[in-house]
């Protein structure tokens, strides 16, 4: 138990945030496993769970019965009392995933759009996925607690992006001003890929090649994604050596002219699969230019793993290969080389990461006072 200072009311905030930190972390916990982890005695903690189930943010499970004497009861945090939109806000395409707030995933959707969509535009777009994935998983507005962002180009710490080469009007877009109704936070994309995959994945020291239609590169050491000063860590797409956008052109010369734009990498990939030759010529080539900046960064941080990410990782059984094959010639030690799991929701994923983590430092902080009782409200 902390030190109240002589403050009734914060004595019992505290309390109440480490209680709800303990089942919180755990998912459910028993009252005498609260009682150890919150370092509270039983009393108090059993004051604050009569009104924490009070105010509907933890739930009272009904206890197996095994034996003699009285069960022991144990309590759950309502996942269900919020959720939080996850968007990848990009050139082509504005993906969203909707979850609870333990973070499983419940919805996604996905609305096309194109580079020259005007900012006004491509914002509603976004506002359109928002809703899309609330009606999606029956889950009124007013729930939707948190919306985090994920989108090309640098974005700052304030949540603006200050600098997007894929989207001509997109710089100087402040994305959590946009969001009015919800808490909103926005990052760099390629940034949010590796949170997503740092929490769902993989949990070494890594280096995140976020491969698609646009490429990134992320850093996750000691546990913790590295953004750096100015929210640039690791962007080497200004570098003259490295020709990330040249290196889809291989991939493109290779299937026929009338192949949509957004399409053309994945009909390499599928050709590259059925043993086209030139197919695979090109997807070594791809695989070359990725390999250039993968392994300067390598070489910097040491990692223990490199992560494929990004819409190309479902093409790992055709890219990993010659991109591993290049480390090799590149690197005096190359990391072990894998695959995400996450495909193209990795950004959306990281984005609903973002979120959730925000969501969590005002729950769990007592100077913002005590947890309202819960409805269809947002806090």
């Amino acid at each position: 138990m902390v030190a109240d200072g002589g403050d009734p009311s914060r004595l019992r905030r505290l309390n109440e945030r480490a209680v709800l930190a303990a089942v919180r972390g755990a998912g459910e916990l028993r009252v005498a496993q609260i009682v150890e982890q919150s370092g509270i005695g039983r009393t108090a903690v059993e004051e604050v769970l009569a009104s924490l189930v009070e105010r509907r943010w933890l739930v009272e499970e009904s206890p197996a019965i095994r034996g003699r004497g009285r069960p022991a009861r144990s309590y759950r945090f309502r996942a269900e009392a919020g959720y939080v939109v996850g968007l990848d806000i990009g050139a082509y395409s504005v993906r969203g995933v909707l979850t609870d707030l333990d973070g499983r995933t419940l919805a996604s959707t996905r609305q096309t759009v194109t580079p020259e969509l005007a900012r006004a535009e491509r914002l509603a777009v976004a506002d359109e996925v928002v809703a899309a994935c609330a009606r999606q998983a029956d889950v009124p507005p007013s729930r939707v607690w948190a919306v985090g962002a994920g989108t090309t180009g640098i974005v700052d710490p304030t949540g603006t992006v200050v600098q997007a080469n894929a989207i001509p009007d997109w710089a100087g877009t402040n994305l959590p001003s946009h969001f009015t109704t919800h808490l909103a936070l926005a990052d760099n994309d390629s940034q949010l890929a590796a949170l997503a995959e740092q929490r769902h994945g993989t949990s070494a020291d890594m280096v995140f090649l976020h491969a698609g239609r646009r490429t990134g590169l992320a850093l996750v050491m000691d546990g913790k994604l590295r953004r750096g000063a100015f929210g640039a860590a690791a962007d080497m797409s200004a570098l003259r050596g490295v020709a990330w956008e040249a290196a889809l052109g291989y991939l493109h010369a290779v299937v026929p002219a009338d192949v949509p734009v957004v399409d053309k990498a994945e009909r390499a990939f599928a050709a590259a699969r059925d043993g086209d030759r030139a197919a695979r010529a090109a997807v070594r080539k791809y695989a070359q230019a990725m390999a250039v900046a993968a392994a300067t960064a390598i070489a910097i941080v040491d990692p223990r793993v490199l992560v494929l990410g990004g819409a190309f990782s479902q093409a790992a059984d055709v890219l990993l290969e010659p991109l591993t094959a290049e480390l090799d010639r590149l690197c005096p030690r190359v990391p072990e080389v894998r695959a995400s799991a996450l495909g193209a929701l990795c950004v959306a994923l990281g984005a609903a990461s973002l979120a959730l983590d925000a969501l969590n430092d005002r729950l769990l902080s007592p100077a913002r006072g005590p947890l309202p009782p819960l409805a269809a409200r947002s806090i």
